[in-house]
């Protein structure tokens, strides 16, 4: 503007202005997890005892020392020591991330183990009652209990993404733009000094011959012109836009992003730390294993083990079916797997290469010809669908979905026992015509055992038909009714005396003795249930006739019917129940590519070590050749001391009783009561502070103490399964990880995941089972809860950075390109193959917006094959990138610019040199060919010449059209003094012809140039032209930016951008993926779409003539067009066969980095190339 342009400022302010508009738009997270703590905890009422009457306050108005009364379905509202339970049960998976219910005791646990989370005997804020009632004495409120602590560490610790404000990608973006900045001023002062220093000027606009202060303005304006070609005005823009659509790409995928800066943060993930229950596990208990035993006649000496299997498990859907284990092989399961339909109930499998031993029950009922072990599993399911009575199955009329409203437990029984048609009335599907058993077998609910934590059994009484049969079971005469007991094995099994046995069609109970080698079956068969992780409950029947019933009614209560009934001598073993929380069916796959992509899966779980091994192993996180003990380890490992989470102050206030349960003596020493169960969670190390660091905070010094650095990254290198984890536990590995240098992602649903998902760099919720705390406290929250979601959000965010670097890649190309167009212009002396107005326009339409189409391109087929990039120092283009990308590009450029540029100058004018074109105002320089116009002048008092700035002849050798095999045209124009009308009006813009207006006869100079001018001497002795009066002027001039010189300039100026408009474009079909052009021309309909937007968009810069006088373009013919388009198109060809080469060098380079990931992602030292060929083939032999 400062230099008289203000057409060019304008519209430079104005894409500035658009970008900086656009990048306004981008980030913002306005999220407070507090808050939707705050929200949870609410307004509840609570009912607590005061100074003996019971009245209901507001939680907020707890004190420690009172007395509160829950019951189920309330929300304990503080943490509190229990002082009176009735059948207490809780459900703690705010805290824990478990969904099992934990049975409530009024008593510390006899044997405390270090590693239990949470006391059995105190009752937690924020988690819910499931069954009973209790009363406690309220140890901590608010902020200072225990899910206050979580809360509290959320608002003291951010994420180390909030803490640097910028992402890996930001950083590498930033470091790019520091680069070019400096590259930028170098440019500006060599562009300024060469261009200075060779006295270059544009043949269109040039200077005066002696005018040094308007040649020192254009060199300066065109070191700028070459500044802005070179800075990436776009890359903000489209970064943002790429994130955008990635986190677009992940919520179609049941991804929510919540803060766009995750999106890279998954991509450049390295370790992915994931809790199990419902994230790689269902979070649904899951009947999977049934054994039985039974004697196939009376006179067997020993029972035969009937193992069956469930398959297959899709939560807590009916469908499905029983198999023998022995006979459901991997190629069963496929055809089970191809069979099956999620949309029907109960479906028989058939052709499965094995008997689904429900069909007979599915098709036709109770069948007396099923064979025995049809007939076994359907007790066995009757049997558990009787006692377990009190939960109930529910379907979403919306979607289809099967819930359980009860007991997880009891629900998985009663999900088996459907798939055998066994069904409660109100869900029971249509066209079922079995009778419901509890009509068959009413229960006698006032004889019935509830369950207790102490009893860990329970018992149902039921009345037999007529018949003495229950399904494929017979009764003896005798009886009239018929006890189900359900419980621990360890506690049940040693009262069972006798199994079954068939006889005439049906299983007898109570059958045959059970002998000693046979009650250690069943023992073994326990023990090869816990061994794979599966929760075992055992199942007794016992025949009921009048005088044991009589003996239930005179019973005291329950504790004397269930002695009664454990000391009956026809107890008989029925079954042994394995259940447990399935596998997500993606998971191992999806594990499984995250090892392909080098990225370790970390699982962190509140359950029992042995439990998350087998789960490991299920899921692929422990290879089969990895030793579990090795892999995994209990959280506790990780600290060196533990203390209790409540200040000293506050259980002061305590009454007596409870101080004493709590560990706390009189004197205020803590015993190793609390201290043993882990309670609280905190880092208060060195190398690890405090989430809480106030010296005056009390609270935090109850936290636990972890190992020193070194020690937990030795321990979380090699560690991939850790167990029993307490909020702090999780925080510590997170941070140990990141200190590492990996880039963590981690996942969780309760309330205590929240500080770990803060601190992490990408923290992802559960949108299904997460709280509140936790979807707020994220970065992405899983619409699914699924694993496998986790990675494809990964899968994406490498996408979206390989198409980052794509853009970056083909933007400093076309800008680099660009530059050194100009520059090799200004060297060899030859017009600007683009001008400054000219490459604004093409900034927006060509650098700016088609590049967004990249946001669109799929992944390659590599990115999930290769280890995570490395963030620090990361440019975002590679060595071969620059090599086999940037550097072919830069330098084919400018020279099919540069020929295209040339070529059209020489066919319109017969001059190719700058100097040439501009001419001169020495003498006969236009009759000896040297230049194609001719200047005039005068001489000051000084005797220094003073040129003209427009010429008075001009001599081109024109080929109109462009064709070069045409004749061509010579062109002699002298100066007259027209109208400016006249001009425009005469002037043809297709070649720049004014036909006879500046003809020789039609202008003054016919009369002869001596009239007008005369020779004459500068200063320095050189001869030039100069006016012989001021009269003389009149003679008339020639326009200085349509002459047939500088039209003709403009006209290969035209040409040079066309070539350089859609040569760039064409590149950016080139850059979209590695592979060959052809396969992926239509497969990206946003670059369709902005190629036919650039077409346009040059059709009007070139044919709309306000706009083309606007950029100083001038309309091509159809040769000269189609010549341009073919120089477009050699250097789109010359970039594809350079490819061929860049393919070559990824190829061999990836095939190393694959090697690498194997390491990586098994979490293997990189020196241990023996396991890791025994990882690929294991790998591999899972793909």
């Amino acid at each position: 503007y400062s230099m008289g342009d203000g057409v060019k400022a304008a519209v430079l302010i104005g894409i500035v202005g658009f970008v900086c508009f656009v990048n306004a738009l981008g980030e913002y997270s306005g999220q407070d997890p507090g808050a939707a703590l705050r929200a949870q905890m609410g307004k509840e009422k609570v009912t607590v005892v005061r100074d003996g009457y019971e009245q209901a306050i507001e939680v907020q108005d707890l004190v420690v020392g009172d007395v509160v009364k829950i019951k189920m379905g309330d929300m304990v509202p503080a943490d509190m020591i229990l002082i009176e339970v009735s059948d207490l049960q809780t459900n703690e998976a705010t805290l824990t991330g478990e969904a099992l219910e934990q049975v409530k005791t009024v008593d510390a646990p006899k044997n405390k183990k270090d590693n239990e989370a949470y006391p059995s005997n105190m009752a937690f804020s924020g988690t819910s009652v499931v069954s009973g009632t209790g009363t406690g004495e309220v140890v901590a409120t608010g902020m200072r209990s225990q899910v206050g602590l979580i809360a509290r560490r959320l608002k003291d610790h951010t994420s180390p993404s909030e803490t640097a404000a910028l992402n890996p990608l930001q950083r590498s973006i930033n470091f790019l733009g520091m680069a070019i900045g400096g590259v930028c001023v170098v440019v500006i002062l060599v562009a300024t000094t060469i261009s200075y220093l060779t006295r270059y000027q544009n043949p269109t606009t040039p200077c005066a011959d002696d005018d040094d202060i308007c040649l020192l303005l254009t060199s300066i304006s065109r070191g700028l012109i070459m500044a802005v070609s070179i800075i990436p005005h776009g890359l903000p823009f489209v970064v943002m836009v790429m994130l955008r659509v990635g986190s677009q790409e992940m919520a179609a995928r049941n991804a929510m992003v919540t803060r766009r800066s995750a999106v890279d943060y998954l991509g450049a993930t390295s370790v992915i730390c994931t809790d199990k229950t419902g994230t790689l596990t269902q979070g649904k208990m899951t009947a999977t294993a049934l054994v039985g035993l039974y004697r196939p006649d009376a006179s067997s000496a020993e029972a035969n083990t009937s193992d069956l299997s469930f398959y297959p498990l899709s939560g807590q859907s009916p469908n499905g079916g029983l198999f023998c284990t022995s006979s459901l092989t991997e190629a069963s399961k496929k055809s089970i797997d191809g069979q099956w339909d999620s949309r029907q109930t109960c479906q028989a499998f058939t052709n499965v290469g094995c008997d689904d031993l429900l069909k007979p029950c599915k098709e036709e009922g109770f069948s007396a010809n099923a064979s025995l072990e049809s007939m076994m599993a359907q007790a066995h399911l009757a049997v558990g669908f009787l006692n377990s009575y009190a939960t109930k199955m529910e379907k979403d009329r919306t979607t289809g979905a099967w819930s359980i409203v009860g007991n997880m437990t009891e629900g998985a029984l009663k999900v088996a026992a459907a798939k055998a048609g066994f069904w409660d009335p109100e869900v029971a599907p249509l066209g079922t015509s079995q009778q419901c058993l509890h009509d068959v077998s009413p229960r006698q609910h006032d004889l019935e055992v509830p369950f207790t934590s102490k009893r860990k059994m329970m018992a149902t009484i039921h009345a037999l038909p007529k018949d003495r049969l229950l399904t494929s079971l017979r009764f003896p005469k005798e009886a009239s009714h018929f006890a189900i007991l359900k419980g621990a094995p360890d506690k049940l099994l040693s009262k069972v005396n006798f199994v079954l046995s068939f006889d005439e069609g049906s299983l007898r109970v109570p059958g045959s003795k059970l002998s000693s080698s046979e009650r250690e079956n069943i023992q073994s068969q326990n023990g090869v249930l816990a061994a794979r992780a599966l929760r075992s409950i055992l199942v007794a029947i016992c025949p009921l006739g009048s005088p044991e019933m009589q003996t239930l009614r005179k019973a005291g209560g329950a504790e004397e019917r269930l002695k009664a009934l454990l000391d009956m001598p026809r107890l008989c073993f029925m079954s042994l129940w394995g259940i447990y929380d399935p596998p997500r069916p993606t998971v191992p796959s999806s594990v499984q590519e995250c090892h392909r992509a080098g990225i370790r899966v970390v699982m962190v779980t509140g359950d029992q070590r042995p439990t998350a091994m087998a789960i490991g192993k299920q899921v692929h996180i422990i290879a089969e050749d990895q030793d579990p003990e090795e892999c995994s380890a209990w959280c506790k490992d990780m600290q060196v001391q533990k203390r209790t989470p409540y200040p000293r102050v506050l259980l002061r206030r305590l009454s007596k009783g409870s101080r004493e349960r709590l560990g706390f003596s009189e004197d205020g020493d803590e015993t190793q009561n609390l201290g043993d169960q882990g309670l609280g969670g905190g880092i208060v190390s060195q190398e690890h502070p405090s989430p809480m660091p106030d010296p005056e905070d009390k609270d935090s010094a109850n936290d636990p103490c972890y190992k020193d650095r070194e020690e937990l990254d030795i321990l979380t290198r090699k560690v991939s399964v850790w167990a029993r984890a307490q909020p702090s536990d999780k925080v510590a590995l997170v941070e140990s990880l990141i200190g590492q240098g990996h880039i963590v992602a981690m996942t969780g649903d309760g309330v205590n995941d929240a500080p770990a998902l803060k601190r992490a760099d990408a923290g992802v919720a559960m949108g299904i089972s997460g709280t509140a705390v936790s979807k707020n406290a994220a970065d992405l929250v899983l619409m699914d809860d699924n694993f496998s979601t986790i990675v494809e959000a990964v899968k994406q965010g490498r996408r979206i950075y390989n198409n980052t670097q794509k853009y970056v890649t083909f933007n400093l190309s076309i800008k680099a390109g660009e530059c050194l167009c100009l520059m090799s212009a200004i060297v060899l002396g030859v017009p600007m193959p683009i001008r400054g107005l000219q490459l604004l326009m093409n900034l927006l339409v060509t650098h700016i917006l088609p590049p967004l189409a990249l946001a669109f391109e799929p992944p390659e087929t590599y990115l999930m094959k290769v280890p995570p990039r490395e963030t620090k120092n990361d440019i975002l283009v590679s060595r071969i990138m620059w090599l086999y990308r940037w550097l072919p590009f830069v330098i084919c450029m400018p020279i099919v610019v540069l020929s295209c540029l040339t070529f059209g100058t020489w066919t319109s004018t017969g001059y190719i040199d700058g100097n040439e074109l501009i001419g001169s105002s020495r003498i006969i320089i236009v009759q000896e060919g040297l230049a194609a116009c001719e200047y005039a002048g005068y001489l000051d008092a000084r005797r220094e010449f003073i040129e003209d700035l427009e010429p008075f002849h001009c001599r081109c050798t024109s080929h109109p059209t462009g064709n070069i095999f045409s004749t061509p045209l010579v062109i002699d124009q002298w100066g007259k003094q027209v109208s400016e009308l006249e001009r425009e009006t005469t002037l043809d813009p297709w070649t720049g012809s004014y036909g006879t207006l500046y003809n020789l006869e039609n202008t003054a100079w016919s009369l002869g140039a001596s009239n007008f001018l005369e020779p004459c001497a500068d200063h320095a002795g050189v001869e030039r032209w100069c006016w012989r009066s001021e009269e003389s002027v009149l003679a008339g001039r020639l326009p200085q930016a349509s002459n047939c010189a500088a039209y003709g300039a403009q006209l290969g100026q035209t040409m040079s951008y066309v070539a350089i408009h859609v040569g760039e474009i064409l590149t950016l079909l080139s850059f979209r993926m590695d592979g060959c052009f052809w396969e992926h021309l239509f497969t990206n309909k946003f670059y369709l779409g902005f190629l036919v937007f650039n077409l346009t968009m040059l059709t009007v810069f070139l044919y709309v003539p306000s706009v083309s006088n606007l950029l100083g373009l001038a309309p091509l013919t159809s040769v000269r067009l189609f010549t341009s388009l073919f120089f477009a198109f050699v250097l789109f060809g010359l970039n594809e066969c350079v490819k061929i080469l860049y393919r070559m060098e990824m190829e061999k380079q990836n095939k190393e980095l694959g090697r690498i990931a194997v390491r990586w992602g098994r979490g293997l030292d990189a020196s241990d190339e023996e396991a890791e060929k025994r990882g690929q083939r294991f790998i591999d032999s899972k793909v």
